[in-house]
């Protein structure tokens, strides 16, 4: 039984995306990777990378502070709102994106973030 199971768990895995595509660029969640078409690349770190995840598995989506902080499994007693904004400003620059007018992280007054694009999965 244990075999089996691990097997089918296994399969699962090899089955589910392992790449995003949004606009020109290519997020590789097996290396942490964000790559741009014009062959440009960068490390995400760990967190970085749960939160681009987050947004593309719900791209055009609202997703308050307290949702991100939750997301990242992180205590909201221990961690600050502030410390998901840090975040988002290092993935808008790691997606060189301009602070004043941020083409796919959109911020929502009150609200919170909201990523915007179309997201193409690719096994």
């Amino acid at each position: 039984m244990r075999r089996v199971s691990k097997t089918r768990h296994t399969n699962d895995q090899a089955r589910q995306p392992s790449k995003a595509k949004f606009d020109n660029w290519t997020l590789d969640m097996v290396n942490y990777t964000l790559a741009h078409q014009d062959g440009t690349s960068t490390q995400l770190s760990m967190a970085e990378m749960d939160i681009m995840k987050m947004f593309l598995e719900g791209a055009n989506r609202l997703f308050s502070r307290a949702q991100i902080l939750d997301n990242l499994k992180l205590d909201p007693d221990q961690n600050f709102d502030r410390s998901i904004d840090v975040r988002i400003s290092r993935l808008r620059s790691k997606l060189c994106e301009s602070t004043q007018a941020p083409k796919f992280i959109k911020t929502v007054y009150g609200g919170g973030y909201m990523f915007v694009a179309n997201v193409e999965w690719v096994t």
